[in-house]
């Protein structure tokens, strides 16, 4: 069944990019094919780190009605699994996308699902901050009850997620199967590297000349790190 990916959390500078770029990192080195949408027209972080890696890489913008026209043939066509990455206001996108599916501004994602038989799937990233589990808990009660969730907590700060382990979200996740997963802290420098060059991602790093012996290591080690967390999602197959 093919596998529709939406990397989600509504704010920017969450950390989506990052999940998206280390998805199809594991996902290339595991030789699974993957079609790549990056839906951030201004900051086209996915595109650029693996333009020139022989995936399939998309930009749509995905927040006009074009665009998501654009997604639709993208999703249909695709010979294989699809990953988004959704920018900010990712929600204005997710709330065109289970509409009855007649109007031309959006299209039902369910009947879509249905036609070709995928399943849709958000990784929705958050941080130690509020307003991520606030949207979260939005794009819970407004997503069809047969979306897939994975959430990422994204631990750049050295400090517990304690807003999210006490919500009621956090206890209706649990409840509908999702899987909590984590997303290591990578050396920030490392990170600049990456994000300033194009080409760059965690499996090019390790053979480049822009990044020291120890650099490559803690790049290996996020790569490692992030397959095993995939494989506690159950996303490789």
């Amino acid at each position: 069944m093919k596998r529709i990916f939406f990397i989600h959390g509504d704010k920017g500078g969450v950390g989506k990019t990052e999940v998206a770029k280390r998805m199809a990192a594991v996902m290339l080195q595991a030789d699974q094919p993957i079609t790549l949408v990056d839906g951030d027209d201004k900051n086209a972080g996915l595109h650029a780190a693996f333009k020139q890696s022989g995936l399939d890489v998309r930009r749509i913008k995905v927040l006009t009605p074009s665009g998501r026209d654009a997604l639709f043939d993208v999703i249909a066509e695709s010979p294989g699994d699809v990953l988004i990455d959704l920018p900010a206001r990712g929600s204005d996108v997710t709330e065109r996308l289970h509409q009855d599916g007649a109007s031309e501004d959006g299209f039902s994602l369910p009947l879509l699902m249905a036609e070709i038989d995928a399943e849709l799937t958000i990784v929705f990233v958050i941080d130690q901050t509020r307003s991520p589990i606030v949207a979260l808990r939005d794009e819970m009660k407004a997503l069809p009850e047969t979306t897939k969730w994975i959430v990422v907590r994204n631990w750049r700060e050295d400090r517990a997620f304690t807003l999210f382990d006490t919500t009621q979200t956090k206890a209706d996740l649990e409840a509908r199967g999702a899987t909590i997963i984590d997303l290591i802290r990578l050396d920030p420098r490392v990170n600049d590297i990456l994000e300033n060059a194009d080409g760059l991602n965690l499996i090019t790093a390790q053979t480049s000349d822009k990044l020291s012996m120890l650099q490559k290591m803690r790049v290996k080690a996020a790569l490692r790190s992030w397959s095993e967390q995939m494989q506690i999602a159950g996303l490789l197959e």
